[in-house]
């Protein structure tokens, strides 16, 4: 499901309010999950087949138990707050989408 929270994309200073995962790679040696995310305008603006206005990759620590869909894992990631002692990760853009609701 897609993600929905504003991001101000570094490469404009845009906003962007829609997120959708679009690829999951699962690195089984080092136990990572990586998803390429493309952020939109809104809803509209994907559903009228607009370029994304900034994709990037997030490495996420652990992966999808053996059986479970890696898109859905990776969304339900994404979306989690950071650790209060700031432990969990050391990707400089793991938490960008923190406190995003996902959407239909």
């Amino acid at each position: 499901m897609p993600l929905q929270l504003n991001f101000t994309t570094p490469s404009t200073g845009a906003v962007a309010s829609y997120h959708v995962v679009q690829q999951v790679g699962l690195d089984y040696v080092s136990s990572l999950t990586n998803a390429t995310v493309a952020s939109y305008l809104d809803s509209s603006a994907k559903g009228a087949g607009k370029f994304p206005m900034y994709t990037q990759q997030i490495q996420i620590d652990g992966l999808p138990d053996a059986g479970a869909d890696a898109r859905s894992f990776a969304e339900s990631s994404l979306i989690v707050a950071a650790l209060a002692d700031g432990s969990a990760s050391v990707g400089t853009n793991r938490y960008v989408f923190a406190g995003a609701e996902l959407v239909d």
